[in-house]
């Protein structure tokens, strides 16, 4: 018997990834760690699993069909990347049973193998806001609560 024999090969195939989509309005947000992942590719196709609620995004050549211009080269490619595309958010927002108004952050899971990663609609969570505007509104909004005596719940249904 191997002293090996209790272990298994670590599957190096899919991974935790840093990846992180934002459904905002009528655009898909993906995270720099998203261009990182895929190596900067010039383009990419987003591809929907509605049955298991799941959409994925993989590099792909300009030609493929449906390609969406992706990422800049490594070293010019500063900032997240916006997908403008209102069928493609639209068709998410669908199978997610999400508003318009409703904002959303999923986590991403990278397949090597496919140079794609696949994000679960089962693990969205709300984005908190960091500052700006809407930092700032609902922070007023809890303060005239506060004095008032109200929640942030009630004073948002009345």
């Amino acid at each position: 018997m191997s002293i090996l024999s209790n272990f298994t090969v670590v599957d190096l195939i899919k991974t935790r990834s840093a990846s992180v989509a934002t459904i905002t309005g009528k655009v898909l947000k993906l995270n720099i760690q998203t261009a990182a992942e895929l190596h900067y590719a010039p383009y990419v196709q987003v591809l929907v699993n509605p049955k298991d609620k799941q959409f994925a995004i993989r590099a792909c050549k300009e030609d493929a069909p449906n390609a969406i211009a992706f990422s800049k080269p490594e070293h010019e490619q500063k900032y997240a990347i916006k997908i403008s595309s209102a069928a493609v958010v639209d068709l998410i927002r669908k199978m997610g049973e999400w508003s318009e108004e409703d904002n959303w952050n999923v986590p991403g899971i990278y397949f090597a193998d496919e140079q794609a990663l696949v994000y679960d609609l089962g693990a969205a969570f709300r984005p908190s806001p960091r500052g700006g505007w809407t930092a700032k509104r609902q922070k007023e909004a809890a303060a005239a609560a506060a004095l008032t005596g109200t929640s942030q719940n009630e004073e948002v249904n009345n």
